[in-house]
């Protein structure tokens, strides 16, 4: 099984893969957002609901305290605990409270303690008897704050204690305990009608014991209830509110169940539209990669849709069309160059018939001229055969500088001959250069030129020619100095313009030469011209060694 690679997807799965991956992100983020903001905005709304419910709570709880603390207050300025003396005796203490309390109770559950229990023992263990040892602190508290009320917590009621002072000598009567159960204070709790598990609770402040629930069935302080507090002002008590996170679930998973829905619609919708757009571009791409297949196989087809289009896909088709015209077009004119080259060939080959006549004809002169005994015709023929079998020598381009200067000695041997003599020839030429490569023919153009332009306007047997060829550095370097009149300033700028006619230019050999050089290795390389100092003209040719 071959090893999944992305390079072996195709087009449309890269670009659906990339596409989709770049929008379903983008969109999934979005939803968890949404759905993340309006978890905090239920969070932060259920927050602002228990404190107002806890506010407004705290305020009738408060008043219900209040209240207490009042009737405490009016019991102690009706007077009426003055006829509780320390004097009296226990029984006598005892008829007289219980009086009070039946008289002055209310609505609350009221109790009388004598402030000096070592004088009423009797009366304090009838009392006590069904106290628990907390009660008994409170009471020694409340003898502490001397006239100063106290709440505490005990048997699932509200107790507030105080010590009774007379009012004419501020002496200690007796401590009064009011009293109401929680299910009074349950009363005035308000809970909302839409949350059933809605509780409150009344709590310590400083141990977080919880002294009051609400509801029977408590709930436990956990990471899935929504809890807040508020204290009760001069009370060692806060209240409570809390409500499970499962009543607030609801419209939470209702969001995050639309939320999903929602991502999921919308990466749906998405896919589609992308493979819709996806194939749009990718479509006309295969067509296109169809068309350039058959091109493979030689059919040049040129593509009859998407041309019309305005876009980059519209560009490659006519792009594509353009080529293919080009190429036909191409086509058409390399098949008729293949014509016209075997028509060329077929040419050459009925012209090749030419020089092997001249040759025979030649031949049958130097046997004409050797049977007369005519030694100059013979030279001469034999110098000129030299000359035309090297100038078609299977046209090869390069030759050797020993077999271009064996050439240039068959050219001068010509012209000696026909002028009778009247000049001589200095070859010069470094045994090492003898064997190097350079282009044929570009060394007998020059002493041609020196000949017929050179020597020709001096008297007979005054001509002197010199040819040198010697390594330079990197170059070959071939002179041909004659001694004639010399060159003038004008021919020697003009040797250098390629674009002035041959004539010009001091012939059709010296623009052969240097266009040639000028060709096959640059600029730098040509034929240049100048005058000597002594008289005459030096024309040199710079070869790179090969």
């Amino acid at each position: 099984m071959k090893a999944f690679k992305i390079s072996n997807l195709t087009l449309f799965v890269k670009m659906f893969i990339l596409l989709f991956m770049s929008v379903s992100v983008t969109v999934t983020i979005l939803g968890m957002w949404y759905f993340n903001k309006s978890s905090e905005q239920i969070k932060h709304v259920t927050s602002t609901l228990l404190m107002e419910n806890l506010q407004q709570n705290r305020l009738r709880i408060e008043q219900l305290f209040i209240q207490t603390e009042l009737h405490s207050d009016s019991i102690i300025a009706s007077g009426k605990l003055e006829v509780l003396d320390n004097r009296l005796e226990d029984r006598l203490f005892l008829s007289r409270s219980i009086t009070l309390m039946n008289e002055l109770r209310g609505s609350y559950e009221m109790t009388i303690y004598p402030a000096d229990e070592s004088r009423y023992s009797a009366y304090t263990l009838l009392i006590q008897s069904g106290m628990n040892s907390d009660s008994s602190n409170w009471l020694h508290k409340a003898i502490q704050l001397k006239g100063k009320g106290l709440w505490y917590f005990e048997s699932n009621r509200f107790i507030y204690t105080r010590m009774i002072r007379s009012m004419s000598d501020l002496r200690p009567l007796a401590i009064i305990q009011l009293s109401f159960p929680a299910t009074l204070f349950n009363q005035q709790l308000l809970s909302p009608a839409e949350y059933p598990n809605f509780r409150h609770y009344i709590v310590e402040n400083e141990s977080e014991a919880v002294l009051f629930a609400s509801h029977d069935n408590m709930q436990s302080q956990k990471k899935d209830v929504f809890m807040s507090n508020i204290p009760l002002d001069n009370l060692p008590w806060k209240i409570v509110a809390s409500i499970p996170e499962k009543d607030l679930i609801g419209p939470v998973e209702i969001i995050k169940r639309f939320s999903v829905l929602l991502i999921l619609a919308s990466i749906g919708l998405i896919s589609i539209l992308l493979v819709l757009i996806t194939n749009s571009f990718i479509s006309p791409i295969k067509y296109m990669v169809g068309h350039m297949k058959k091109v493979q196989f030689g059919q040049l087809v040129p593509s009859e849709k998407y041309g019309e289009r305005g876009d980059e896909i519209g560009q490659l088709a006519r792009g594509y069309n353009s080529l293919i015209f080009g190429m036909q077009e191409l086509l058409a004119t390399t098949n008729q160059m293949a014509s016209e080259k075997s028509q060329t060939e077929m040419q050459m080959l009925i012209h090749q018939i030419n020089p092997h006549f001249l040759y025979n004809t030649l031949d049958a002169i130097k046997w004409r001229a050797d049977h007369v005994k005519e030694a100059t015709i013979t030279e001469m023929v034999t110098s000129l055969s030299n000359l035309i079998r090297y100038s078609i020598n299977n046209g090869e381009e390069f030759t050797t500088v020993e077999r271009e200067i064996e050439h240039v000695k068959s050219y001068l041997s010509i012209e000696s001959l026909r002028n009778h003599d009247t000049f001589q020839v200095i070859t010069n030429v470094q045994p090492r250069a003898l064997n190097m490569p350079i282009l044929k023919l570009i060394i007998q153009p020059l002493v041609e030129n020196s000949v017929r332009h050179g020597l020709s306007k001096l008297p007979s047997g005054q001509g002197k020619i010199l040819i040198r060829v010697y390594i330079e550095g990197e170059e070959l370097v071939c002179t041909v100095e004659d001694n004639g009149p010399g060159i003038s300033d004008k021919a020697q700028a003009q040797i250098s313009r390629q674009s002035l006619p041959p004539e010009q230019i001091g012939g059709v050999g010296l623009f052969n030469v240097n266009r040639r050089l000028h060709i096959r290795f640059g600029a730098n390389y040509n034929v240049s011209l100048t005058s000597r100092a002594s008289g005459g003209c030096k024309a040199t040719i710079r070869h790179p060694l090969m």
